[in-house]
């Protein structure tokens, strides 16, 4: 029903959500930005569309990077219901529930566990001088998260709400338990590329120990579900006895 040169112009706004964040509404007058053209397609007359826009005149956040999919399944209930198929009703607890998914799916993926492993390889990168190789990762890393937002915006337009059934078959929160766990190893990694060069001969015991530490405390956190608040006390409390002199290494 929308023509192409509207889904575009919805899809390249979509990056300029948070261009007006609130701290009432979020995301709230950014959405209304990026339904704009849709809903002056879908609803020509004004009353229809004053209730389109209504509907969307509430609370809204999600992440960034979900956001075209988040988009993308609005405008195909949207759609329904501009052709009568679905109540006008029906769209207010599904996007609020909706978007508290996708927000927490991509804190969880992308920003707890992506942009981190992608930082950590990047440090480990430049510690080993590979300034070139690290500017071709960031630009690979930008060019899939690119590739993602457009895919599944139009897997959300095309799909609606069965796009989450194939979303969930991905198993994204089991993922995000290996790939902690992947960071770990590379935290380590950076960790051995940081050798103490007034220090002879190597100290091997200490970075030993060290890595073997954080590949512990990773296993700890993602097998035992130890509170990593937990860990994070012990690690302080036991830098300051050290600063203090009461304990040595």
């Amino acid at each position: 029903m929308l023509p192409r040169r509207v889904v575009l112009n919805c899809l390249a706004r979509t990056c300029c959500i948070n261009a007006a964040v609130t701290a009432r509404g979020m995301q709230q007058i950014g959405l209304a930005f990026v339904l704009a053209p849709a809903f002056n397609r879908l609803y020509p007359e004004s009353s229809a569309r004053a209730r389109a826009f209504a509907r969307y005149g509430g609370h809204s956040n999600t992440h960034v990077f979900m956001v075209p999919l988040y988009v993308g399944i609005v405008l195909a209930l949207e759609e329904q219901i501009a052709r009568g198929s679905l109540p006008e009703g029906a769209v207010g607890v599904v996007r609020e529930t909706l978007a508290t998914t996708l927000s927490a799916l991509g804190d969880s993926f992308f920003s707890g566990t992506l942009l981190p492993l992608w930082a950590l390889v990047s440090v480990c990168l430049l510690l080993a001088g590979q300034i070139g190789l690290t500017a071709a990762l960031a630009a690979l890393f930008l060019a899939l998260l690119l590739l993602f937002r457009i895919l599944a915006f139009f897997a959300g337009l095309r799909h609606g709400m069965s796009v989450l059934a194939r979303l969930k078959r991905l198993n994204l929160i089991n993922w995000v338990d290996r790939l902690k766990m992947l960071n770990a190893v590379v935290v380590a990694l950076v960790v051995w590329q940081l050798p103490l060069p007034h220090k002879a001969p190597f100290p091997w015991l200490h970075y030993g120990s060290g890595t073997a530490a954080i590949l512990g405390a990773a296993w700890l956190v993602g097998r035992m579900r130890l509170p990593r608040i937990l860990l994070w006390a012990l690690v302080l409390g036991a830098l300051i006895l050290m600063d203090e002199g009461l304990i040595s290494m």
